[in-house]
């Protein structure tokens, strides 16, 4: 991994020179590995000018400054003594390097220092590559004394002065008080004091000096803590591993460079690790290569066996260990571990492949004495397995069946390893292909998943069930062909499996049933689905499978749904939520479809809380374990529940991370719905790209979806009408609704999905005059709601018939029904949805030429634009407070009265205005209403807009100018 990982620009030139010992020594084992800058040296000023040599760090801006602000008060003869302290790798020598580079750009004097080599040879100049000689009359100081007395009399003379000092708590105890000297020194001359170190390996002398310094205002200490996420992810860029690495390097950047190299000694964070070990003799090395093998938490007892050491000489191993912070105590005691998992992967890449192996064995031995998990076993049996050892292969098999849920990845490995060991039509051979096809199917890979299965129907026909594992193999395949959007064959393999299955009471036959009634489902055959459903379900009660139980009752009451039993839908999905909310967490991921079929369904019933609770449940149990191939489905309804209830900013989110996972599926369903929902969220965002990628989007998903009628694609092309009739095409929009539904009765559409696309459509119609197609289309939509009256759907049906008396030049039963239609939305979460009414409806009150109450739902729909962050709809409301402005204008000229030139701002805008006329920044401003500095900045585009002013000294004049509001 390349160094812009931590830092963006080239490092400043230092040479890299190692701190070696002699080859008998201890330290010489490991000591090609140190990178450690152990020499002491003076840096020769550079030209003055910029650091251009400097590193940009990424999340250390404000550690920087305070250091260049430092050094620029040296020319006023101040100096200052900084402690930068944190973790290994933490990234403070980084930051003396960058002070080094600034200090030489500045042309002040740097000189460098390492805590091993003390501070008395800080005026030692610096050697020349190679380890070449010093230059001719130079002589090495023996102590510091002369060294600080000339330090003194430069800076007596103003010569400014950088002392950086790293691995401070490396330094030997006799050399403290050169420490308390030089921090005096810092205190009365122009001399800036930098000091690098661990807090963990302080000597307590030295910790001692330190905090009575700073006590005294002698020494500023500046912890350095790790990175953001989102600083951490900035520096991954494209790397396929980020989130995992994120997670895994705490915010380290020195790890973070390590775990995105997976570990390669090559690595200059690897190096600066490998350095550490060059302390270390043989016994201390056997000890970390045996915790580096282990990768966990352990007992001094396993390290020793793994080692294959004395219990007396790995204690005092691990002592030196202790000492050196390469290993820290963890509970429950006396467990150890590595520092972190960076160093065990830079240690385990270092090791010879026949030591690994016998650490390995050593390791699955020493486990097996202390009837160590299975797991944890097998963890070394991939890494070391022995075919002339058979219960290898049971000990693999047994732990993939353990951890195929919990951590499919791992039971992949388990079963490829076993696999290696057996030839085909051995013990386990059928049993290990069909649990691998089990994990790639988890794993989101279902080509593999489908190819594993049909060698395994076609290799043995007529072979017994017990030994192919057909009755699991055929369920399975028909997840998998839906999985890749073969519907009809997913259909097809679940009844002939159901056909053949010997027992139709057994939990098989209830995966097969819950395959049938998605596919059901899907050919909008709803009886049918309701009817496997239901079966599904009973037969998972009786094996008291609560998981299978609540998944078949989600399916049903979908089915009930769209049959027009909303009140069976609403009994039996609230069943569905009491099954899943009382499972725990390891019984639900046995099968985690039921949380996506039950945030699902509770979603298309208008209980967007109970669908967000569980479908991110499920999403996080899906992350955590790595079963991927439910999570596009899981984040794509999420998204859509987060959609509707107005929470821009977490449904991009959400179909951003849904985005890879949905390419890698290739499901056209899942594509198709994906830029979808994107493209309606990019939509009501609004900002000032989101217009042409959202068009770009909802063409997409047209394209696939173009001619096709099941029921996704039919939903997909009608909500691209909808996308295409907020884009300004309305001939076109009512074109694609039509062709997507089937003509002007909409026979695609189901009673559920009617009201919704009926009142767009009378949106379409109003707009061209078309008094008969409104009132088609309000009747259409009513009908629907007849047969399933929920709480949105309703709200789309009043709404569509608001049209209707608005054409009919009914104003006031207009508005009431507005009033009627916004209340039903608010009901059921739809915060988009009552906004965009309450627009309607001032806007159809102006159009009628009244204005009572217009203000107050223009109000009402400004805050709602502000909680979902949607500048589409604040623009609806500042169009029509601006017809609103005028016409209190025109009133104002016949009967001349204050007038308010802020009228057609939002109160959040007039808020802001305010302040920015004031003369704050966008940062103060944030800081004052505690929002981001985008949003600030977008609000003042969007007021420039508004106000026709270019700039914030005309916006000041037109807030200046204004008529403040009447008391």
């Amino acid at each position: 991994m390349s160094d812009d990982l931590w830092s963006h620009g080239s490092p400043p030139e230092v040479s890299p020179v190692r701190a070696g010992r002699p080859a008998g020594s201890r330290a010489g084992r490991v000591a090609a590995g140190d990178s450690t800058l152990a020499v002491v040296r003076e840096v020769a000023p550079a030209p003055r000018g910029s650091a251009a040599g400097a590193p940009r760090f990424v999340g250390r801006e404000t550690e920087v400054a305070e250091v260049l602000a430092a050094l620029g008060e040296l020319a006023s003869g101040r100096g200052r003594a900084i402690a930068l302290v944190g973790e290994p790798g933490i990234g403070k020598s980084a930051l003396m390097l960058t002070a080094t580079a600034h200090a030489r750009a500045a042309g002040v004097r740097v000189l460098a220092a390492h805590g091993r080599r003390a501070l008395a040879p800080v005026l030692a100049p610096e050697p020349t590559p190679a380890l070449a000689p010093a230059p001719t009359g130079v002589r090495p100081p023996a102590d510091g004394s002369r060294e600080l007395r000339e330090l003194h009399e430069q800076m007596a003379r103003g010569t400014a002065t950088l002392v950086a000092v790293d691995d401070l708590h490396q330094l030997a105890p006799e050399r403290i008080t050169e420490v308390e000297r030089l921090l005096h020194t810092a205190a009365t001359g122009p001399a800036l004091c930098l000091l690098a170190y661990r807090q963990r390996q302080l000597a307590p002398a030295l910790a001692a000096v330190l905090a009575r310094a700073a006590s005294m205002g002698q020494l500023d200490v500046r912890h350095l803590g790790p990175l953001s996420r989102e600083q951490v992810l900035e520096l991954l860029g494209e790397h396929p591993d980020a989130r995992e690495v994120h997670r895994a390097c705490q915010g380290n950047p020195q790890y973070l460079k390590v775990l995105a190299a997976k570990g390669e000694a090559g690595a200059d964070a690897a190096l600066a690790i490998l350095g550490e070990l060059a302390e270390l003799d043989h016994t201390a090395l056997a000890v970390v290569q045996a915790a580096a093998v282990l990768g966990e938490p352990c007992h001094p007892d396993l390290l020793a066996a793994v080692a294959g050491l004395e219990a007396a000489a790995t204690m005092r191993a691990l002592d030196d260990l202790s000492r050196l912070d390469l290993i820290r105590p963890v509970d429950p005691a006396p467990q150890l571990t590595l520092r972190h998992r960076a160093v065990a992967e830079v240690v385990y890449q270092r090791l010879e492949p026949s030591r690994r192996l016998a650490l390995h064995r050593g390791a699955e031995l020493a486990l097996a004495e202390r009837a160590a998990p299975i797991a944890r076993r097998a963890h070394h049996v991939v890494r070391a397995a022995d075919p002339g050892r058979p219960e290898h292969v049971t000990t693999l098999i047994a732990a993939a069946r353990d951890s195929l849920h919990s951590s499919p990845a791992a039971a992949a490995e388990y079963l490829q390893a076993a696999l290696s060991l057996l030839h085909e039509g051995e013990p386990h051979w059928h049993e290990a292909r069909v649990l691998l096809a089990q994990t790639r199917l988890l794993t989101g890979d279902a080509p593999e998943s489908r190819a594993l299965l049909d060698a395994l129907r076609s290799a043995g026909p007529g072979r017994p069930p017990h030994q192919s594992g057909a009755p699991t193999a055929l369920a399975d395949a028909s997840r998998v062909e839906r999985r890749l959007g073969r519907f009809t064959e997913a259909g097809a393999i679940a009844r002939d499996g159901l056909t053949a299955l010997a027992d139709q009471d057994s939990a098989t036959a209830a995966a097969l049933h819950a395959e049938l009634a998605d596919y059901s489902y899907d050919l909008q055959d709803f009886a049918t689905s309701r009817r496997h459903a239901e079966t599904g379900a009973a037969i998972a009660r009786r094996h008291h499978d609560r998981v299978g139980e609540a998944n078949a009752l989600a399916q049903a009451s979908l089915a009930h749904l769209f049959t027009a039993d909303l009140a069976a839908a609403l009994t039996t999905v609230t069943r569905s939520a009491e099954l899943i909310d009382a499972t725990s967490d390891a019984v639900l991921l046995t099968n985690l479809e039921a949380a996506y079929q039950l945030g699902m369904t509770e979603g298309m019933l208008g209980r967007l809380t109970d669908s967000e609770r569980h479908l991110d449940r499920g999403a996080t149990l899906s992350r955590r374990t790595g079963q991927t191939y439910v999570r596009p489905m899981m984040l794509m309804s999420l998204a859509n529940t987060q959609l509707r209830s107005g929470n821009l900013r977490h449904a991009l989110a959400t179909l951003d991370e849904a985005g890879p996972l949905v390419e890698r599926a290739g499901n056209p369903a899942t594509r198709a719905g994906l830029a979808t929902f994107r493209s309606e969220a990019l939509l009501w965002r609004g900002g000032v790209d989101d217009l042409r990628e959202a068009v770009e989007l909802a063409d997409r998903a047209a394209a696939i979806a173009d001619g096709q009628t099941p029921g996704w694609a039919v939903g997909v092309r009608c909500l691209v009408a909808g996308l295409v009739l907020l884009t300004g095409d309305p001939t076109r929009a009512g074109w694609l609704l039509l062709d997507a539904a089937g003509g002007t009765e909409l026979p695609r559409l189901t009673a559920w999905r009617r009201p919704r696309f009926c009142d767009t459509l009378a949106e379409l119609a109003l707009a061209q005059g078309d008094r008969a197609s409104v009132e088609h289309w309000a009747l259409l939509a009513e009908r629907g709601v007849e047969e399933l009256p929920s709480a949105s759907r309703l709200g789309f049906a009043l709404r569509a018939r608001m049209r209707a008396h608005a054409m009919r030049g009914e104003t006031e039963r207009a508005l009431l029904g507005a009033q009627e239609a916004g209340a039903h939305f608010a009901a059921g979460g739809e915060r988009i949805e009552v906004g965009r009414t309450l627009v309607m409806a001032a806007a159809l009150a102006l159009d009628a030429g009244g204005t009572e109450q217009v203000a107050d739902r223009l109000d009402r729909a400004a805050l709602l634009a502000d909680q979902c962050g949607s500048a589409r709809l604040a623009d609806e409301v500042a169009h029509q407070r601006g017809r609103l402005a005028a016409r209190a204008g025109r009133a104002a000229t016949r009967n001349p009265g204050p007038v308010d030139a802020l009228a057609g701002l939002t109160a959040r805008e007039r808020e802001i205005a305010g302040l920015a006329s004031t003369g704050l920044t966008s940062g103060e401003i944030a800081g004052a209403l505690v929002l981001s500095v985008r949003t600030i900045d977008s609000h003042l585009g969007r007021i420039y807009r508004k106000l026709g002013v270019p700039n914030r000294a005309s916006l000041t004049h037109a807030v200046l100018g204004a008529t403040p509001d009447p008391p």
